[in-house]
């Protein structure tokens, strides 16, 4: 068995390896990344392994842009502190998340997972195998939120949410009316239950959608002002997060 790990804590990848050889000491660790960036990079130049270990929030960000940066078919086991990832883990080829500290017996069990369904995906014929995988790992998004409103609740669908700022450490999502709604989750799970395609988070606080982009301005050498349909504030995305909306964005 090939295993990658993908994790920034030095301490949990050496128990992790520890446990793999415990459990069986002809599993070969191919590389150990501490990054987003460097699992990208390892990903697009070596084969797929059999399985990735992988922790969800890293260094530079939450790792589930590496799988919207690179096309995966080996199955993945989740290891994390925060249980508010699982939704999304499992629409990532996650066949199980641990929650960290991991104890020996979650991770044994996770492992006897993967090797019965890698024995039951050996008896199917290539094109059955293929469409199966196919379907699994297609995601599903959020399309719709539950919002509080005067006399009751609304029904904000994602296809009218302009966009998502922090404001106060809460989210409030913008609507083509710049009508404001106030979203009960945290920035980081919203953008792990939006659309990739249609939604791109900016900077620490902010989220726009893509359908009222208006227009895009340089701002410096290294960030964008974006302007949205029906909202006055323009927004300026941050340094680090340029680069990856310029990509976005075509």
């Amino acid at each position: 068995m090939r295993v990658l790990i993908i994790e920034d804590e030095p301490l949990a990848s050496e128990k992790l390896r520890d446990s793999l050889r415990r459990y069986n000491p002809a599993i070969t660790v191919l590389a150990v990344l501490e990054s987003a960036a460097d699992a990208i990079g390892w990903l697009r130049e070596h084969p797929s392994p059999d399985l990735i270990f992988s922790d969800i929030e890293l260094l530079d960000g939450p790792v589930f842009r590496v799988f919207e940066e690179v096309s995966l078919t080996c199955p993945i086991i989740f290891a994390t502190a925060y249980d508010q990832f699982v939704l999304r883990a499992f629409r990532e080829n996650g066949i199980a998340y641990l929650l960290k500290p991991i104890e020996y017996p979650e991770l044994s069990s996770a492992l006897q997972k993967f090797e019965r369904l890698r024995s039951s995906f050996a008896h199917l014929s290539p094109e059955a195998a293929q469409m199966l995988q196919t379907v699994l790992g297609q995601p599903t998004y959020k399309e719709r939120f539950v919002v509080k409103a005067r006399g009751g609740i609304y029904l904000l669908t994602t296809a009218n949410i302009v966009c998502i700022e922090l404001i106060n450490e809460v989210a409030v999502a913008f609507d083509p009316k710049g009508n404001r709604h106030v979203l009960p989750e945290t920035l980081s799970q919203l953008e792990s239950v939006l659309n990739p395609r249609d939604f791109f988070r900016i900077s620490r606080s902010e989220i726009i959608s893509i359908h009222y982009l208006d227009k895009l301005e340089n701002y410096g050498s290294d960030r964008l002002a974006v302007h949205l349909q029906g909202v006055s504030k323009v927004f300026i995305s941050s340094a680090s997060r340029t680069p990856g909306l310029r990509k976005w964005l075509g």
